[in-house]
């Protein structure tokens, strides 16, 4: 055993270790076909290959940090702290008002809002007509939107630009101008921003003075539908009070009569009267009869002018019903002439009654129009600023590094995601 320890030679390596000489002839021979033995035992060893591939995986994860989170970071917070201009803003606020308000006292008024039209809604239209395209278009022509946000000394990120699209203004206005409804007390709060003081104060009056413009258009068209189903009711009550008229004009010319009613009277009276003319005669007659032949001139001649009272008696009666008419209808005898007279006559009280009352109706939706007239109560006039109060350099800063790292986050989640996949 001793001697087969002996002749083992271990001869000293590089590192402190010992090789036994059957394997010193295969790293000679391994040498001298051009083959390192140091580096082949380095690529066999797992350990020292997962060091070198961590270190390279953490020089690139911190070089990714570096590209893609530090450096723009600290671009952009020199160009907020140092480039980005200074803008200002201005403030009004308002709130739609009705005549007939209920006042704040009156408890039920307060929850039944019985005391006239809400105004929460025309308060959302403002609201939504300020945010929309229609703002933008129906600015005055001494508000510029290009002139006020292209102007010299604004900077490249937070300026308007030229060339743009109506959408793209109408994005910029509601950067740039805040509205805020609270539903609550029924206030609009407006903030205005741009990079000059005046511009803003400018800005602001004319959001005011268009918001001021569409509650007046808006009061108006609403007297207007409140008016407009009177004035039609009122229209068609006078076009029918005038048609009746019409036909009764016609049936008195017809008739040649004012009132066939009167006439009727006339006629009663008139029969009366010959009914006791009649009634003399035939007495006197039947007096002289009893000392006169019947032969007699005198009897003769009451008897005829009794004869002739008797024949008006029967043609004022035959006027009164009974008679024909020249076509055989009978209808030019005073009977249906009072009822063709009585049905027009009740037409006509009728259309004006119905007139009469239209006329109230209208005059009563004239008062609750009126009493429906909306205003804009201002209570915030548009403020001048002093001191620049945008943009609000650090937030955006810190907003756009925590940006930038959530962004390197994912991608370095996805990479080590996709290495443990394959």
């Amino acid at each position: 055993m001793a001697e087969t320890d002996s002749s083992i030679v271990q001869m000293p390596q590089k590192g402190g270790a010992v090789v036994a000489p059957k394997e010193r002839s295969i790293v000679e021979r391994l040498k001298k076909s051009g083959l390192d033995p140091q580096k082949l035992l380095d690529l066999t060893l797992p350990g020292s290959s997962g060091k070198a591939s961590t270190k390279t995986r953490h020089r690139l994860i911190a070089f990714g940090f570096a590209l893609m989170v530090a450096l723009p970071s600290m671009a952009f917070t020199f160009y907020m702290f140092f480039v980005a201009s200074d803008q200002y803003h201005s403030v009004t606020a308002f709130a739609l008002r009705s005549a007939n308000q209920t006042p704040a006292t009156e408890i039920l008024g307060m929850v039944l809002d019985s005391g006239g039209e809400s105004t929460a809604s025309n308060s959302y239209i403002v609201h939504d007509y300020l945010q929309s395209q229609a703002i933008v278009q129906d600015l005055p022509d001494n508000v510029s939107l290009d002139a006020i946000y292209n102007r010299d000394g604004a900077d490249w990120l937070f300026r308007m630009g030229s060339d743009l699209s109506i959408e793209e203004k109408v994005s910029y206005w509601n950067s740039k101008v805040d509205v805020d409804y609270d539903s609550t007390s029924g206030v609009i709060y407006i903030q205005t921003r741009s990079f000059d003081p005046q511009d803003s104060l400018l800005l602001a009056q004319t959001v005011l003075d268009r918001s001021e413009t569409l509650v007046n258009q808006l009061s108006l068209e609403n007297r207007r539908q409140s008016v407009k189903y009177a004035e039609e009711a009122v229209a068609r009550a006078e076009a029918r009070l005038k048609a009746i008229r019409k036909q009764m004009i016609a049936y008195r010319e017809a008739t040649q009569e004012v009132n066939p009613e009167s006439n009727a009277e006339l006629a009663m009276e008139m029969i009366a009267r010959l009914d006791q003319e009649v009634a003399a005669k035939e007495a006197e007659r039947a007096t002289l009869s009893d000392h006169l032949d019947a032969d007699s001139p005198k009897i003769r001649l009451l008897t005829g002018e009794i004869n002739a009272l008797k024949a008006q008696i029967a043609k004022e009666r035959q006027r009164l019903g009974g008679g024909r008419a020249e076509d055989g209808s009978g209808r030019d005898s005073i009977s249906y002439r009072i009822a063709d007279y009585s049905e027009l006559a009740l037409e006509e009280e009728f259309a004006q009654k119905l007139y009469t009352t239209a006329l109230a109706g209208l005059e009563k939706a004239r008062q609750d129009a009126d009493s429906k007239h909306l205003y804009l109560a201002t209570f915030i006039e548009p403020t001048l600023s002093e001191a620049a109060q945008y943009p609000n350099r650090a937030i955006h800063s810190l907003s756009f590094f925590l940006l930038l790292l959530g962004v390197w986050i994912v991608c370095v989640l996805m990479y080590y995601n996709i290495r443990d996949r394959t």
